[in-house]
């Protein structure tokens, strides 16, 4: 059941490409310790693992790959059960003010089949949000790759996540 959940996903991801996918701007960047300005990824996610139903810490980070699934990493969820999860979109920063935000608990999580958490093969899962999200200026789906895409080396591409921007410095 799990592998064909993949494949339907991964297949309707590849040739089945929401039209609002992929909307950022190809000019700012994460240079320096400066921060992106919102709106610059709309896919991010941001995870919370919830302490005894009032605090929350980031866990991972993962991206939208439509209204109702995120793209993550199946090494963040090894001990961890969805009911203990909640997702931000829209999310700017962890800390203070974030109006463009929405929050979502997770329904579920199936990691890929073959992962394994030593050598971290395979480190991928999906989480399926509790609701449906509406896509905004601040909220909307990754592009996933086309089935047979090539990726050559030298070529750039973009990282997004939850980080240290300066040495020592803020997230």
């Amino acid at each position: 059941m799990h592998l064909l959940l993949w494949t339907a996903l991964l297949v309707s991801g590849c040739y089945g490409q929401l039209e609002v996918c992929g909307r950022a701007p190809l000019n700012t960047r994460i240079v320096g310790g400066q921060d992106a300005p919102a709106g610059n990824w709309p896919w991010q996610a941001s995870l919370h693992f919830v302490l005894s139903g009032v605090l929350s810490s980031l866990l991972c980070g993962g991206s939208l790959i439509n209204d109702q699934w995120v793209l993550s990493a199946a090494s963040c969820f090894s001990s961890v059960s969805s009911s203990d999860l909640e997702m931000y979109l829209g999310r700017q920063n962890q800390e203070g003010s974030n109006p463009n935000e929405v929050k979502r608990t997770v329904s579920r999580i199936i990691t890929h089949p073959s992962f394994n958490p030593v050598t971290r093969d395979n480190d991928i899962a999906l989480l399926r949000l509790s609701a449906p999200v509406t896509f905004t200026n601040f909220i909307s789906p990754v592009c996933l790759a086309a089935s047979g895409s090539v990726f050559l080396n030298g070529v750039d591409s973009w990282v997004t996540g939850w980080g240290d921007t300066a040495e020592g410095g803020k997230q």
